[in-house]
């Protein structure tokens, strides 16, 4: 029976050792295995973070321009209404530009008939005093009187 004790405790020496190697390597390896993994889905995680983060900066970029086209698209057409306002307030500037010269030349021309016609009537002042003068001077002639004699004559002719 000793035999059988010695035979079960140097079994139970070298199995203990070895189930506890067994168990150990088992553990390990399984513990590697489940680190490995997490390892694997902790860079597939980052992995596919990554290609969120790249997809969302895509897409936030794209929103970005056109954002930036519908901007300058607007500002374009603002640009060219205000464009058109000036133009239209340039045209109306313009026109009334030449109504006023417009007005000015006839303005001009009624001024330099003016100075004509006032020529004119200067002229013709002359020309009948002139005549009167003349006119006088051949009725003294005729008379014989002169102008203070003749007045001199009928206001002693009405008195008398």
């Amino acid at each position: 029976m000793l035999g059988i004790i010695i035979a079960v405790v140097v079994t139970l020496v070298i199995a203990v050792p070895v189930s506890i190697f067994v168990t150990n390597s088992y553990h390990k390896k399984v513990t590697e295995q489940k680190v490995g993994g997490a390892e694997q889905q902790a860079r597939a995680i980052i992995d596919e973070a990554v290609k969120t983060a790249e997809t969302k900066k895509r897409e936030i970029l794209i929103e970005a321009k056109e954002e930036s086209m519908r901007s300058k698209n607007e500002l374009e057409k603002e640009i060219k209404e205000r464009r058109a306002e000036v133009s239209k307030s340039e045209s109306r500037v313009q026109q009334k530009e030449e109504n006023l010269d417009k007005k000015l030349e006839s303005a001009d021309r009624k001024e330099q008939s003016l100075v004509s016609r006032e020529e004119n009537l200067e002229k013709e002042r002359q020309k009948v005093a002139k005549l009167n003068e003349q006119r006088v001077q051949e009725l003294e002639r005729i008379s014989g009187l002169t102008s203070q004699q003749a007045k001199d004559f009928l206001l002693g002719a009405g008195q008398g």
